[in-house]
């Protein structure tokens, strides 16, 4: 079953979390970390994060041209912006409903439509990540970035389905829950075998380590 190309896009803490415990919509990268976001989403054709990042932080992250730390020129093609998740409780008045994107939900909640959000296509969960994700290829798209939160990643783990991972390590010890893979008590270890090659690594100014890795071994069988 062909999908999409699935490329993991985080900035995790040397202990693993992707947030503070207080403010979860705090970045917790510098700017160089934002630089490498900025070009990790302008060479996909969307992105994907699940609805509880959505209600936190309440827009998406858009291609930007750079001028310094706090100038920037947004670019006009951006990638589609795809929402995974159950859409109660979304709010129309959200910066996102009105970012210069197309907006994509993937609706987790069968008895919820979303007429009156402004989203371009719905589609619904079935059965697997992997179906759904085969949907989107036949949609005509070849490549996402996954951005989180940590629900959606795990889900995407435990079906084995992503293909690169480019992560930043921050020289920071936070703490608190928001690990990047959370574990459930009795769940099955995601023993898959799979390795991991190093396709670049890089030392930023800032004392971050920028790693891209991609799976050795395509294990998805096309047919």
């Amino acid at each position: 079953m062909k999908k999409p190309n699935i490329i993991l896009v985080i900035a995790s803490s040397i202990d693993g979390r992707l947030s503070f415990p207080i403010n979860q919509s705090a970045h917790i990268g510098s700017f160089e970390d934002k630089k490498i976001l900025n070009n990790a989403i302008s060479k996909v054709d969307a992105t994907i994060f699940g609805s509880g990042t959505l209600k936190v932080h309440q827009s998406t992250f858009l291609i930007k041209k750079f001028i310094d730390k706090t100038k920037f020129i947004i670019k006009e093609s951006q990638p589609i912006s795809i929402i995974a998740g159950n859409p109660n409780n979304f709010q129309k008045e959200w910066i996102y409903f009105n970012q210069p994107i197309k907006r994509w939900l993937i609706n987790s909640n069968p008895k919820k439509i979303t007429k009156d959000l402004n989203f371009d296509k719905e589609f619904f969960y079935k059965n697997s990540w992997l179906q759904t994700l085969a949907n989107l290829k036949k949609e005509g798209i070849e490549k996402i970035a996954l951005l989180g939160g940590a629900k959606l990643i795990h889900s995407f783990m435990m079906e084995d389905l992503i293909d690169e991972i480019k992560i930043t390590i921050i020289p920071k010890i936070i703490g608190g829950k928001y690990i990047w893979l959370p574990h459930k008590t009795h769940e099955k270890i995601l023993d898959f075998n799979n390795e991991w090659i190093i396709k670049s690594c890089k030392q930023l100014k800032t004392n971050e380590i920028f790693i891209h890795y991609a799976k050795k071994i395509n294990r998805f069988l096309e047919f």
